[in-house]
């Protein structure tokens, strides 16, 4: 399974931060229709990782169905088992990769998750940020409208 690419896919939010100055607030320097874009960006980023992390959890439950069908399969052989030391070795053996899989799928799984809470965190953050930044540029054309 390939390393998830979160850097790459909100590049945009980058974008916008390295473009606003230290003394600039960036309610200056965006006009609406780029507020708009940005909430726009920061929208289908948010939409983009619940779809990643939708197809990783599918796959997730595709590789348990793969560790119980080893598993059983280690349970139940077709063929009679053999007597001996020999088959308790391979027995164990086989349990032993199955079980270190298990746990790697585990580690993984817990890492991902924490990766999506992580994600959704910063996203709800910078969406509740971008709407105070409209809600408040919304306040001031209003306000120069009105005098």
């Amino acid at each position: 399974m390939e390393p998830l690419a979160v850097d790459d896919d909100i590049c945009i939010l980058k974008h916008e931060t390295a473009y606003t100055g230290a003394g600039e607030s960036p309610v200056s320097v965006c006009a609406g229709d780029e507020s708009v874009a940005s909430h726009f960006a920061l929208v289908t980023a948010y939409e983009d990782i619940k779809k990643r992390l939708r197809d990783t959890e599918r796959e997730n439950t595709l590789l348990r169905k793969r560790v119980k069908q080893l598993e059983d399969k280690l349970f139940r052989p077709e063929a009679p088992p053999s007597e001996g030391p020999q088959y308790v070795n391979k027995a164990f053996s086989a349990y032993r990769g199955i079980y270190i899989e298990k746990e790697d799928l585990q580690m993984e799984l817990n890492k991902l998750k924490k990766e999506k809470s992580d994600s959704e965190r910063l996203l709800t953050e910078q969406l509740q940020a971008k709407e105070l930044e409209l809600l408040q540029l919304k306040t001031e054309m209003e306000t120069s409208q009105g005098t």
